[in-house]
């Protein structure tokens, strides 16, 4: 089952959010909103419009389309089973670089 647009677009925007430490209420200030409307795209609640969409990415330094970059934001569950659905798409060349690729990080 994929989580729900909203819910991944919110922990996205609450990742890139901390990363500049930036409260809810610093944000909502610089793409002018009130900070619950942060809040409630951040839970999942509401979803922006293109315009605040674009307000947000420059004011969190991404390119728009970076805020649906959020597969890494799935739960475990959903992205074990992405990785495995790959891993069987995978011809016999691809499958040896991707166990060397995961080999070498599992020892380093």
């Amino acid at each position: 089952m994929v989580t729900n647009i909203k819910i991944l677009f919110g922990r996205k925007i609450k990742e890139l959010r901390k990363k500049y430490n930036y409260t809810q209420a610093h944000l909502a200030e610089l793409v002018n909103v009130d900070d619950k409307h942060i809040s409630c795209i951040e839970s999942g609640k509401n979803f922006p419009s293109s315009d605040l969409i674009e307000r947000l990415a420059c004011a969190l330094k991404v390119e728009p389309k970076n805020l649906f970059e959020f597969y890494h934001l799935q739960n475990y569950t959903d992205l074990r089973s992405d990785i495995l659905e790959m891993i069987d798409k995978l011809n016999d060349d691809e499958l040896v670089l991707v166990y060397k690729y995961i080999r070498n990080f599992l020892i380093s």
